[in-house]
């Protein structure tokens, strides 16, 4: 073949060959151009195929929307599964979800119409109609079902106005409650049979028929019948774009130093996490994008001053509990840094932030004027014991509650007993179990001081944390905070009023909050989420709780392929 191309070659004069290979550049040029020219033209596109795999610290037990927010893992994965009227978008703005827009509100804020999207369905095949959601809606009011949300619908009438609408009436106007809609919505033709006290025994909560991107495949467990690892696979029928991917994989580990060995192993793609350990903390490196994500939460110490109101009633004591707290050394030392100080009710980003509760005298770390606040109060250090006595020879003694289920809250109690057993305050922790806080010394209100974590969600509305009408059960005000005029503030805050108006209310509020030391707020918590750089159109930017990083699965894509623009 080589010897015919040369015989060819010969029989062209120079110039020829010159002009012979003159045209084969400009040739190869123009097909250059061409496909360069081609591939501007062209835009790279999510492909459908591909998965992702994923590791959670726990194990799933409820996979139902109802139930999930007592359970981490129970809430990431039900984020997956199910749908719900609205979500969040990744600027926690509320977007429709099932729904065909957002809704309409009555002029008095008393009253939400909302209408499903055309053509929605259940992982199994059936049409999800408006019976499903006065189910839903109904179910989570039903006390006998013992759900966490039930507080959020008590006062809630649901009426179906055809097979596709419901209107919702709240007896009080609320600017936050629309935010209640992303509540998952369950199916009534699986559910309706089950009765409300044995839905957390039901086989459906690990058997889950949804509406949402994703459908429970497969269940895999170990020889003692715990589960290890999770398959689900894309729903075809899902009503929003994608899914993109074809799989997703959740495996399951006992402890966080688990979760991490198996990132390290390649067991799993990526992970998230509050950091409290350094041990705990993936290091970033070139295949990881690690994303953090602030959280709208706050850990805080909350004081019951009526039961024992002899040394807690005197804003005295309250205020040195407040002051001698090193909230930096906790965030250093319990959260490797990565974290911030919390100073107030609502959170600095969000409406009605004050900027100067930050420097209130609540907020200031002085361990002398700890000391010498407590000696103005009568409260005198006794050599003997190390701890302070009044005129009657009672030791200032105090509990702290808290829950052993999310260890930064069992750290930062010991720190906190070193910080108050060092100004003279004697310190017994009780460490719980989150149900028996919530049975036995939540509801009760049984405790003097309780380290807490509240989530203020995507609109710091404090009505329901520090308003007098909840300081009891189900109410959430846990610092039995009461004061006439902050009552109205928030009453006042809470109704339809601009948002410069309600920012405005906020800050008088808080003024008068930070002069009571009802609370000692110490961090703000950030979740940090790993994923691959192969993983594309995750956009987050902050979430509401870490399970809502998944509110935009179905947009997430592992390949990709080019299209004309």
């Amino acid at each position: 073949m080589l010897s015919r191309l040369k015989n060819f070659w010969s029989l062209f004069s120079g110039v020829e060959k010159k002009l012979l290979l003159l045209f084969i550049l400009i040739l190869l040029a123009s097909a250059a151009t061409l496909l360069v020219q081609n591939q501007r033209g062209r835009v790279e596109i999510p492909k459908i195929g591909g998965g992702y795999s994923e590791g959670l610290v726990g194990q799933p037990q409820n996979l139902n929307p109802l139930l999930a927010p007592a359970n981490d893992v129970d809430l990431d994965l039900s984020r997956i599964v199910y749908a719900g009227l609205l979500k969040f978008d990744n600027r926690l703005n509320l977007v429709p979800d099932l729904a065909q827009n957002l809704p309409e509100v009555s002029p008095d804020g008393k009253e939400y119409t909302i209408k499903l999207k055309e053509g929605l369905f259940w992982h199994d095949g059936l049409s999800l109609t408006a019976d499903d959601l006065v189910f839903t809606f109904q179910a989570v009011q039903n006390p006998d079902l013992r759900s966490p949300l039930r507080r959020s619908w008590t006062k809630v009438e649901v009426e179906k106005l055809d097979h596709l609408t419901v209107k919702l009436k709240i007896r009080e106007s609320s600017t936050t409650f629309i935010a209640n809609l992303t509540l998952g919505i369950l199916p009534k033709h699986i559910w309706e049979t089950v009765p409300a006290e044995a839905f957390a025994l039901s086989k459906f909560n690990l058997e889950p028929v949804g509406a949402g991107p994703f459908r429970v495949a497969e269940i895999k467990r170990g020889r003692g019948g715990e589960i290890r690892s999770l398959l689900l696979r894309a729903f075809e029928r899902y009503s929003g774009e994608g899914p993109y991917l074809r799989t997703l994989t959740f495996k399951f580990y006992e402890t966080t130093d688990e979760l991490i060995n198996a990132y390290h192993a390649r067991e799993i793609m990526g992970l998230g996490y509050v950091p409290f350990d350094q041990s705990l903390f993936i290091q970033p490196k070139a295949s990881l994008q690690q994303i953090f994500l602030p959280l709208p939460q706050y850990q805080a110490v909350f004081i019951n001053r009526v039961k024992n109101p002899a040394p807690l009633e005197d804003r005295r004591v309250r205020l040195a509990l407040a002051k001698a707290v090193d909230k930096k050394k906790i965030i250093d030392e319990i959260y490797v840094g990565q974290g911030s100080e919390a100073y107030g009710p609502i959170p600095e980003g969000y409406l009605g932030y004050h900027p100067e509760i930050p420097g209130a005298d609540m907020n200031l770390f002085d361990i002398s004027r700890a000391k010498a606040l407590l000696d103005e109060a009568g409260w005198m250090l006794d050599p003997a014991s190390g701890f302070r006595q009044d005129k009657l020879g009672r030791t200032l003694a105090l509990n702290l509650a808290t829950n052993n289920n999310y260890p930064p809250n069992v750290l930062a109690a010991q720190a906190l007993k070193k910080m108050w057993e060092g100004i003279g305050i004697q310190i017994s922790l009780n460490i719980e179990t989150l149900a028996d806080l919530e049975e036995k010394f939540i509801r009760p209100r049984n405790y003097e001081l309780l380290l807490y974590i509240e989530n203020v969600g995507a609109d710091p509305d404090p009505y329901p944390y520090w308003h007098s009408s909840q300081l009891r059960d189900p109410g959430l005000n846990f610092s039995t905070f009461s004061n006439k005029t902050a009552d109205r503030l928030l009453l006042e805050a809470r109704t339809n009023l601009p948002a410069t108006e309600r920012a405005q209310k906020y800050r008088q509020f808080q003024e008068i909050f930070v002069g009571d030391v009802p609370a000692i707020f110490l961090t703000r918590s950030v979740f940090v989420y790993n994923l691959p750089q192969s993983l594309k159109g995750a956009e987050l930017n902050t979430v509401l709780v870490p399970a809502e990083r998944f509110a935009d699965i179905n947009l997430w894509y592992v390949e990709t392929k080019r299209v004309r623009k």
